[in-house]
């Protein structure tokens, strides 16, 4: 996960650039370190798979970097980078689903999953 985590940073970094029309587009350590505090948010008894726990990971990922894209040209490359990282180094995990161009499966995990007053962190 760290490698897929570090891989995706590098590749966010480099192809989004800081320009006068987007200069927030600057993503540095404290972005991939806003990644892995989602994940600690987490409970581990709420994985039962590693699967799951990846689809956290591309969850908080497009929380912390795809938030910040203006464009839907821009989110489109980033959909592109995650699924080929993610395909890159897990590629037995099926996760075109969330990113078919049409009726794709929403990946969102939230603390509200199953009701207001339950704290855990779910899909």
């Amino acid at each position: 996960l760290i490698k897929a985590a570090m891989g995706l940073h590098g590749l966010v970094s480099s192809t989004f650039r800081k320009t006068a029309a987007n200069f927030h587009y600057e993503f540095n350590i404290r972005h991939i370190s806003n990644v892995f505090q989602g994940l600690l948010v987490s409970k581990p008894e709420q994985f039962p798979s590693a699967e799951k726990f990846i689809l956290l990971w591309l969850h908080e990922s497009e929380r912390v970097y795809g938030d910040r894209l203006v464009s839907l040209e821009d989110m489109t490359k980033y959909n592109s980078l995650a699924q080929n990282q993610c395909k890159k180094i897990f590629p037995s995990f099926p996760i075109a689903k969330f990113y078919a161009s049409e009726n794709a499966e929403p990946l969102v995990f939230c603390h509200f999953a199953e009701s207001i007053e339950d704290p855990i962190y779910n899909q």
